[in-house]
């Protein structure tokens, strides 16, 4: 039976290419863009959460203010010299510095560019930094006045690059600049265009507080679990700040920490453009449901001549269905396939626009390719062939016979 009915299906698949063609069509386009917008975003996702665990190392971050600190959390909260030495004695941390940050208008030659400044600790800064020194060397705690900046401040934010021992200034102070750092690009954007210097310097130019810092970075011990620590400082915290958990005024970011992050923000994502892109699929099925409809009026008599041959109400019902199924299937394939092309090529526009634009390559990253969602919407293109074309089978298999081999 099954056999028999592949052969008639197929048969009736290349008679008629064209129409078989255009009733693919709509499931192809459907699942391509499933395809093609899961695998560019989880590609995204992927790249930034590197990017990100990169320039944060086996370190972590403490940001003043509640949960969501490090991607602009809100909350009041304040951090301070005294918590840097609270986390400095906790069991498990290496170093712990604070730094500030603000921005500034910065002078080179005869231009003028807003970037953004951070005060650090020279010596600490150097053993916990992951990009290195291009050109120069790094800030020593002895200096003052002097600078290292990132690489696009280097060569892209003015006109002339800026070179070792050149001078800039900052608020009316002038800098010699000593280092440069490699590029970072990607998730590195914000440190390829930021200013060191030291942070009793910043303190005197900007009449900063002596006691407050913006974020302390914390380096953990090779062989201590990040987060162990950084639930101890969490906790060391909490007791310091006098607030309960869940009420912090700070919030600690560690590599576990971005990945979640970044996980919720591509997952909605996820959710909300295959949601778009399924509403081609719905498409699609409107389109298959009905062409079955019209598959079934032009095989009336053909209907008639299998029920007269034997053939059950079941029999029909079950060619149909099938053929629905693998007509769907078929554009299900094919659209899995172009929606990987279609996910790279997004990824590549995209990179090409904002790298234009940036002067960077932000999204240089490929899509990726899931075995699971290939299979998944396969299957899927597949039920909702057979559920278009449930229908149309239940009309052909409920015709009468003799109607049916009376019809022209």
């Amino acid at each position: 039976m099954l056999k028999g009915s592949l052969v008639l299906i197929f048969r009736n698949l290349t008679q008629r290419r064209l129409r078989s063609a255009l009733t693919t069509l709509g499931v192809i386009i459907g699942i391509a863009a499933i395809v093609g917008m899961i695998s560019a975003t989880q590609g995204i996702s992927t790249s930034i959460s590197d990017q990100l665990e990169k320039l944060q190392g086996n370190k972590i971050t403490v940001t003043p203010g509640g949960e969501g600190g490090f991607f602009g959390g809100t909350g009041a909260g304040e951090l301070t010299e005294k918590d840097v030495d609270i986390i400095s004695s906790i069991d498990g941390v290496q170093v712990a510095y604070g730094q500030v940050s603000t921005s500034a208008l910065v002078t080179y030659g005869d231009e003028t560019q807003g970037l953004s400044i951070v005060g650090i600790v020279p010596s600490d800064f150097e053993r916990l930094d992951t990009l290195g020194i291009e050109v120069g060397r790094y800030l020593k705690d002895s200096d003052h006045l002097v600078a290292m900046i990132g690489n696009s401040v280097a060569y892209e934010t003015y006109d002339r690059d800026v070179g070792i021992r050149k001078r800039i200034s900052i608020s009316g102070f002038e800098f010699q600049v000593i280092g440069i750092l490699n590029k970072g690009g990607g998730a590195f954007l914000s440190t390829d265009s930021t200013v060191y210097i030291l942070k009793d310097d910043m303190r005197e130019i900007f009449q900063l507080s002596e006691d407050k810092v913006d974020s302390i970075v914390i380096g953990v011990e090779p062989d201590a679990i990040i987060s162990e620590v950084a639930d101890r400082i969490s906790e060391e915290l909490r007791r310091s700040h006098r607030v309960t958990e869940g009420n912090e005024d700070f919030t600690v970011i560690t590599p576990e920490y971005i990945r979640d992050v970044v996980g919720q923000i591509t997952g909605l994502l996820t959710v909300l453009l295959g949601g778009i892109a399924g509403i081609s699929l719905i498409v699609g099925t409107i389109g298959i449901t009905n062409i079955m409809y019209v598959t079934v009026s032009e095989r009336t008599r053909e209907i008639g001549v299998m029920k007269a041959i034997g053939s059950t109400n079941r029999d029909i019902l079950f060619l149909f269905v099938l053929e629905s199924g693998i007509i769907s299937i078929l554009g299900g394939i094919i659209g899995a396939v172009l929606g990987l092309a279609l996910g790279q090529g997004l990824l590549f526009l995209s990179n090409a626009a904002i790298g234009s634009t940036a002067g960077s390559n932000v999204l240089n990253v490929g899509i990726v390719v899931m075995p699971e969602l290939l299979i998944g919407v396969v299957a899927l293109s597949f039920a909702v062939g057979v559920l278009a074309g449930y229908f149309p089978a239940r009309k052909a298999a409920k015709l009468n016979p003799i109607e049916a081999l009376r019809y022209e």
